[in-house]
C-alpha cells in the first residue's frame, strides 16, 4: 500500500498535472489542436509548468531554502510557490498566444487563480497541493463533458476515482491530515470556476 501510494504521489505529482491535462485534450480532442505540432504542443507546457518550478525547488534545495523536495513544511512552500506561480504565468501567456483550445487557457486560467489561493492560505495553513492539482483537473474535465463532441463521461468518472486514490495515498503516506486535503481539494474546484469567469 505504501508503494502504491508513493507511486501515485510522483505520477500525479502538482507540477504534472498540466502536462497530463494537456495530453488527455490531444487524445480526446486532438482536432482542437488544428495546425500545430503536437510535440510544441506538450513542450510548451511541459517547461514551463514542470522543468522549471522542478529545477527551481532542486536548486531551493542545494541552497538550503527547502530541506526536502517533496516540501513537507508549509513555511518552506512559500518560495518554491512564488516561483512556480511566475513559471505559470508565462505557460499562461505562451497558451494564449498559441492556437490552444479554450479549455486549456481556462484550465490555466484556474491553475493560477488555484495557485495564488494556496500560496495566500499556505502562509497561515498547510493544504494539500496534490489535491489542489487533482480536483482542478476533475472540474476541468468536468467543464469539457459540457462542451466536447466526444463521450468523456467514462474518463470523468475514472478522474473522479484517480481523485479520491490520490487523496487516499496522501493520508496514508502521513503527508497531509483529512482536513488539509479537503482544503485543497476545495481551492482546486474554487480556482477553476473562477478561472473559467475571469477567461471568458
Amino acid at each position: 500500500m505504501k508503494i502504491i501510494s508513493t507511486i501515485l504521489s510522483y505520477i500525479f505529482h502538482p507540477l504534472l498535472i498540466a502536462t497530463w491535462m494537456v495530453l488527455f485534450l490531444l487524445y480526446t480532442n486532438p482536432y482542437s489542436f488544428a495546425g500545430m505540432s503536437h510535440p510544441v504542443v506538450i513542450a510548451i507546457v511541459w517547461v514551463n509548468t514542470f522543468m522549471f518550478p522542478a529545477i527551481a525547488i532542486l536548486l531551493m534545495r542545494k541552497l538550503g531554502l527547502v530541506s526536502d523536495i517533496e516540501i513537507p513544511d508549509n513555511k518552506q512552500r512559500i518560495i518554491p510557490l512564488v516561483a512556480s506561480i511566475i513559471f505559470y504565468v508565462w505557460a499562461y501567456l505562451a497558451i494564449r498566444k498559441t492556437n490552444y483550445p479554450y479549455i486549456m487557457g481556462v484550465f490555466m486560467m484556474g491553475t493560477l487563480v488555484s495557485l495564488f489561493l494556496s500560496f495566500v492560505i499556505n502562509v497561515f495553513y498547510k493544504l494539500s497541493l496534490h489535491m489542489v492539482g487533482m480536483s482542478g483537473a476533475l472540474i476541468a474535465i468536468m467543464f469539457l463533458l459540457l462542451f466536447s463532441q466526444t463521450d468523456l463521461s467514462y474518463f470523468f468518472l475514472a478522474m473522479l476515482v484517480l481523485t479520491g486514490a490520490v487523496a487516499t495515498a496522501r493520508i496514508y503516506l502521513n503527508a497531509h491530515t483529512l482536513q488539509e486535503v479537503y482544503t485543497g481539494f476545495l481551492v482546486g474546484m474554487f480556482g477553476q470556476v473562477i478561472g473559467l469567469l475571469l477567461y471568458h
